[in-house]
């Protein structure tokens, strides 16, 4: 019993992880198109792609970071609210925090593809 329990916890956590990965790729996906033009200057000027994918990177992680963190402060304002108590342990947390920098990185990785294909000459298009 104990053990299907564990199993329907883990595909549950599995599909919640996929389904944030894919929702993070596409708002950084959006957010790249967006800046389209300004990558396009960047790369006019002579910026290295490690600076724009740094970019885009740092993007990501910060969206996961922040995200984290406003989770981390729901789970603790209202653990006591719950008719079953759930205790998030310190260990538990890091490890979840580190899930979340690896699918922040594994979500960026779909804006990156698309900043690294941007033309510069597209700069000075209108």
């Amino acid at each position: 019993m104990i053990d299907r329990a564990r199993r329907q916890i883990g595909l549950f956590t599995a599909l919640l992880l996929t389904v944030s990965t894919v929702i993070i790729g596409l708002i950084i996906y959006t957010m790249t198109i967006d800046k389209k033009k300004s990558i396009a200057t960047l790369k006019l000027i002579g910026a290295p792609d490690r600076t724009i994918v740094g970019l885009i990177v740092q993007q990501a992680l910060a969206m996961g970071v922040i995200s984290f963190l406003v989770g981390a402060a729901l789970i603790n304002a209202g653990q006591n609210f719950f008719p079953r108590r759930v205790v998030l342990e310190p260990t538990d947390a890091a490890i979840l925090f580190g899930v979340v920098l690896v699918v922040c990185l594994l979500a960026s990785a779909l804006g990156v593809r698309t900043a690294l294909k941007i033309d510069p000459a597209s700069a000075l298009a209108g």
